[in-house]
């Protein structure tokens, strides 16, 4: 692909890395920057005595960098592909790939072969059959967790929700700041029990729970609701069999089944040009990174969900600029509401969005909601396009309105209110967000053709 400036700075994770990419884009900084046409590779100087090591796959992109940086990609991938379009014709082809390089390309084109290879019957058939004897001795384990967890909500119903005595302290979810005790010993056993039960996804949908104890004054009612969609989740974990199949999946997967990504490669996707319509990223319960990226396609108008976990703050192996189109395939894990997937083959393209498929009718996108909702009870938050909106406030809260007078909840993230406000200065906006049962949460506006992340 042929890059231009605008496109790398895209890739860029924050403004102050691209700032500092593009003072990298200097050969005064560098030794023996070479070529092989598939990649770029050099040197960058440090401050120390030892230069860094960077590498660039043009296929990708994709960056290989050991400097100490979290930010991915760092400046020095940002320094090194700027300089390779700016300076491409002084650029020197190599007689020899130095090994790092060849190491480092090869376990990539594996990665991609290796997921694409087909296995012998053979040895398919014994893939196979140790794949049911592992997923049945853990459905064994997690059906007496199951037991356990409809007796340990009953209890809690039976004694009340207000009888454990917790100390108060500040928590953080995804989306709100809570007060309440991560240390209680009722939220911690019974998590620590639903791991031990691989039923991973209750125990974190546990420790959660404990932030809303005391979270205000209707914070029984929130615990009555989660509770009740954990006593679903056991009962429909119960009664499997009579469920249709891509429900059962669904299940699975919210309890803590989760799907190798491997997997994935062996089903078709929807090839289309997928716009990058919104973005949040935040630390979850676990103190993990998590980066939700929100697509649409332009053809197929079919909204996906690609779903990442940095557990130990290294940054992640992509970035997804927001406002930018990529051409791929997007793969949906199985679901009867398809919309969490990976993207295959993506190819970052010159345009920028400028428009998404959305609702100018708030109560027409609620009866969406509700009928995905009706098909999947354990869908977290949906995506929400919103176009001709107008921003309100009402009693201290701001609300998007319809042009029949229909509000929505927003919820404030980083200054948004004030944001969504001047930017609109009182005429429609289109407003893209993630609907968390309450309000919304505002990720993206588009206004006169101006797509703006917030």
């Amino acid at each position: 692909m042929h890059w231009t400036v605008d496109q790398i700075l895209a890739l860029a994770p924050d403004p102050n890395t691209a700032k500092r990419g593009q003072g990298l884009a200097n050969e005064n900084k560098w030794l023996d920057i070479e070529t092989n046409g598939r990649s770029v590779w050099g040197k960058c100087k440090s401050s120390g005595s030892v230069p860094y090591q960077t590498i660039v796959d043009l296929k990708g992109p994709a960056f290989k960098c050991n400097c100490p940086s979290r930010k991915f990609p760092c400046k020095h991938s940002l320094g090194l592909l700027l300089y390779s379009v700016s300076h491409k014709d002084n650029l020197t082809v190599a007689s020899e790939i130095p090994e790092i390089v060849t190491t480092w390309l090869e376990k990539r084109d594996a990665k991609t072969s290796d997921s694409n290879k087909p296995k012998s019957k053979e040895e398919q058939k014994k893939a196979d059959a140790r794949k049911a004897k592992n997923f049945n001795d853990r459905m064994n384990i997690m059906q007496a967790g199951i037991t356990d967890l409809q007796q340990w909500i009953q209890d809690i119903v039976r004694t009340g929700m207000a009888s454990a005595d917790h100390n108060v302290q500040e928590m953080t979810t995804a989306h709100v700041s809570y007060k309440s005790d991560a240390s209680s010993e009722l939220w911690r056993n019974m998590s620590m029990r639903m791991t031990d039960a691989k039923l991973s996804g209750i125990a974190r949908r546990i420790r959660e729970m404990s932030l809303i104890h005391g979270s205000g004054a209707d914070w029984p009612s929130k615990m009555l609701e989660e509770l009740s969609t954990l006593y679903l989740l056991a009962k429909g974990f119960e009664r499997m069999d009579e469920l249709p199949e891509l429900l059962q999946r669904e299940l699975l997967s919210t309890v803590g089944v989760s799907q190798k990504k491997d997997e994935l490669h062996a089903q078709k996707g929807i090839d289309d040009s997928w716009m990058v319509i919104g973005q949040f990223v935040g630390t979850n319960i676990d103190n993990a990174t998590i980066r939700r990226t929100w697509f649409q396609g332009e053809v197929s108008h079919q909204f996906a969900l690609i779903l990442e976990y940095d557990y130990i703050h290294q940054g992640f192996s992509f970035h997804w600029p927001k406002g930018r189109i990529f051409k791929g395939e997007m793969l949906f894990y199985p679901s009867i509401t398809p919309m969490r997937a990976i993207m295959r083959n993506q190819t970052i393209i010159e345009k920028v969005v400028d428009a998404w498929v959305g609702f100018d009718d708030i109560e027409e996108c609620f009866a969406v909601y509700r009928l995905q909702k009706g098909k999947n009870p354990w869908m977290m938050d949906h995506p929400m396009a919103l176009n001709q909106m107008i921003p309100k406030n009402h009693e201290g809260k701001l609300y998007l309105t319809d042009a029949k007078g229909k509000g929505v909840p927003v919820l404030e993230k980083d200054m948004s209110h004030w944001k969504i406000m001047a930017l609109s200065g009182g005429h429609p906006i289109d407003v893209f967000g993630e609907w968390t049962g309450e309000a919304l949460l505002p990720l993206s506006i588009l206004t006169q053709d101006r797509f703006i992340a917030l």
